[in-house]
């Protein structure tokens, strides 16, 4: 059954020393800087830190980010895993998704599971080799993450040991090993990658709300926290109690999982699922009739759910806008991510006991024309908008993977040109930003009239024209994606570093002064800031004509080149 399970977990391993060292490289390097901000910029002392603590009991803020210890300690390691540890697992359980996913259902869709199950390997050696990477990937993830996170706790003014750090690694690897487990799963369960992906991130969507349903109301609903793994792992205290049975909790779900997988895989047929797939049309619809349907329908599902799901971000970020003049006062982050792009944080005096720093806040920000609840709304966009450039460039690559996966030859053996079958894509991409932004903006709308006394100071137009400004930046992010399509396609993922840049220097560069200049160099950082800036329609249809301009020249590079030679 496990024959040659050793040389096929080389082989994976193999195939993993880019992407995954990517993944890994990158989860420890963000934890590491994001360690190092808070500490030195943004949580230097403990009256900052105490500050925080006076807002986060907000039961939407801990929803988001994780549960309150009883004790509400204050310390730097305490807080920084309040924030940062559930975020930091919903990036392990991806990355451990995709990467299972990738050499199980996705090998098998692509004919070669088949190839390796001509050679003398056991059944369930391949599942086996999978799950085998996966434990190798995610040991090494947490020993990098435990020392990452202890040499960057070194450098705050409050050192911690190395054995909360050894914890914060091992609840990380142990997550991702459950979700390996549970992609190993789904990719039995589904009859291709696409479902198995799918799947799995909508049970990691269900451990999500699990957690923050038992965060929100404790007394009510604790209960629910141990029925997720995102639960258990903030159960594990890191940085106050340190507690380590959670972990082996973890594992227990891991191991549960995987077991299942390596039963259904021992009694499912080769290319078939246990759930069957469901037969097609006998003739294909209107949409099916040409390439631009085809695109459509392929990324029908994907458009809806991120709609779905940017609406609802909407939603829960209304919550905060009851609260907003003591949540912002009693947060320098906010302070400065807010009031920092506006010039107006130099004329509040942050050392001052809140009540005067609201007072002073709402002064200068209504002296200036506008509210901390339009500031905040400006914020949520800027944050949003930087979620929904993933799937525009995702829509786009799109037709890579289907190039890669040669089936797009297929489609160029019709009368359909490589022009207008990469242009379906690209097409589709652009107008979907329009819609999920708007999504995003309806979602905040929605809310606003039950949590604001004056619903006045959030109109729909506001809110709407605060996201669709990000539209023609988003668009230059698709353009450049369909360049590298069409002249560098082995190279395409290489937006996803710029994305990674682009979003390091947005976010920061609001919170930080001394690097704000490196927005300069990303599509983003030339987007009017409403309501402080207005705005310049000529300025943004010029940006609109650049992302089409270089959608255009990917799309001429890429009726150019040879397909096959690219591919094979």
């Amino acid at each position: 059954m496990f024959d040659n399970t050793l040389k096929l977990t080389k082989f994976m391993l193999a195939r993993e020393k880019v992407t995954s060292t990517a993944w890994i490289l990158g989860l420890v390097l963000f934890n590491a800087v994001i360690v190092v901000l808070l500490g030195s910029a943004l949580m230097p002392d403990a009256a900052s830190r105490a500050e925080f603590m006076s807002i986060v009991e907000n039961p939407a803020l801990l929803a988001m980010v994780g549960p309150l210890h009883p004790s509400a300690p204050d310390t730097m390691g305490a807080l920084y895993v309040l924030m940062m540890l559930v975020f930091m697992g919903i990036g392990v359980a991806i990355m451990n998704v995709f990467l299972i996913v990738r050499h199980t259902r996705a090998d098998e869709e692509l004919g070669r599971y088949e190839v390796l199950r001509s050679l003398p390997v056991g059944r369930l050696a391949n599942v086996n080799a999978a799950m085998l990477t996966a434990v190798v990937v995610n040991v090494i993830l947490a020993v990098l993450s435990a020392l990452s996170m202890w040499g960057a706790m070194a450098l705050t003014d409050e050192p911690m040991g190395w054995g909360a750090a050894l914890l914060w690694g091992a609840a990380l690897g142990a997550l991702g090993l459950a979700f390996a487990g549970i992609a190993a799963l789904f990719s039995q369960l589904s009859s291709n990658a696409r479902g198995a992906s799918s799947f799995s991130f909508a049970l990691l969507g269900l451990f999500y709300f699990l957690r923050a349903g038992a965060d929100m109301a404790p007394d009510e609903y604790g209960f629910l926290a141990y029925l997720s793994p995102f639960g258990l792992m903030s159960r594990t205290w890191v940085y106050i109690d340190n507690i380590w049975w959670p972990v082996l909790a973890i594992l227990g779900f891991a191991a549960v999982f995987t077991a299942l997988a390596y039963w259904l895989c021992g009694i499912r047929d080769i290319d078939q699922g246990i759930i069957p797939a469901r037969p097609g049309k006998a003739h294909g619809g209107l949409l099916m009739k040409s390439a631009f349907g085809l695109n459509f329908r392929l990324l029908r599902t994907s458009i809806i759910v991120w709609i779905v799901v940017l609406f609802i971000t909407g939603l829960a970020y209304s919550v905060v806008l009851e609260d907003i003049d003591t949540f912002v006062a009693g947060n320098e982050m906010y302070r400065n991510m807010l009031l920092g792009p506006s010039g107006l944080l130099d004329q509040i005096e942050v050392d001052a006991p809140i009540y005067v720093i609201i007072e002073q806040m709402n002064a200068v920000v209504n002296a200036a024309g506008f509210t901390i609840t339009q500031l905040f709304a400006n914020m949520i966009g800027f944050m949003m908008a930087m979620i929904a450039t993933v799937p525009v460039l995702m829509f786009i690559l799109k037709a890579r993977a289907e190039e890669k996966a040669i089936r797009a030859e297929l489609i160029f053996a019709t009368a359909t040109s490589k022009t207008k079958y990469l242009a379906g894509f690209v097409a589709i991409a652009f107008v979907s930003a329009i819609l999920i932004q708007a999504a995003q903006a309806l979602g905040l709308y929605a809310m606003v009239p039950s949590v604001l006394d004056n619903p006045d100071e959030l109109p729909l137009r506001f809110l709407l024209e605060s996201v669709l400004v990000y539209v023609p930046a988003m668009w230059i992010m698709g353009g450049l994606t369909a360049l590298l399509v069409g002249l560098f396609p082995r190279r395409a993922g290489w937006i996803w570093a710029y994305y990674g840049f682009t979003f390091f220097a947005m976010m920061y560069g609001r919170m930080l002064p001394d690097i704000a200049w490196l927005a300069n160099l990303t599509p983003m950082g030339w987007v009017p800031q409403l309501p402080m800036d207005s705005i310049s329609w000529p300025v943004l249809a010029v940006k609109a004509v650049a992302g089409i301009a270089l959608a255009a020249a990917g799309l001429w590079l890429y009726s150019k080149r040879d397909i096959n030679a690219i591919t094979h």
